[in-house]
């Protein structure tokens, strides 16, 4: 998923005034978590990003983001938490929540399932 799908799909599902700024900053939150809690944690694969630097407007908005389908809809999702954190909707923030919360399971358990640990990193298991 892009940058620019990502947003859409969130604007499509949850009209809002938020920024657009703001949307990729937010993004760039979340794939700055999947990059150190995630990815940082197992053996690096041809696939695995070296660094990750964030995002900013600057950004393509085409660039592709870092968590692959099927596992992507945590983007929308956690845009649309936000969204409603923003509005004070909080009915629909603890709904968003639940969402994200799901799907940044799945994505998380399917990486656990598909990369290995590093040996640092499990010894650090609790």
């Amino acid at each position: 998923m892009t940058i620019e799908k990502a947003i859409f799909q969130a604007d499509e599902l949850k009209p809002n005034q938020v920024a657009k700024t703001q949307k990729i900053e937010w993004l760039s939150h979340l794939d700055r978590r999947i990059f150190k809690e995630i990815i940082c944690a197992h053996e690096p694969d041809t696939d695995t990003p070296k660094a990750f630097g964030g995002y900013t407007q600057d950004t393509p908005p085409d660039i592709e983001l870092l968590a692959k389908p099927p596992y992507d809809d945590v983007y929308p999702y956690f845009l649309q938490m936000h969204i409603d954190l923003v509005n004070l909707e909080y009915d629909k923030y603890n709904n968003s929540l639940l969402l994200f919360s799901n799907a940044w399971g799945q994505f998380a358990r399917a990486y656990h399932r598909e990369h290995r640990f590093k040996p640092e990193a499990n010894a650090l298991k609790f």
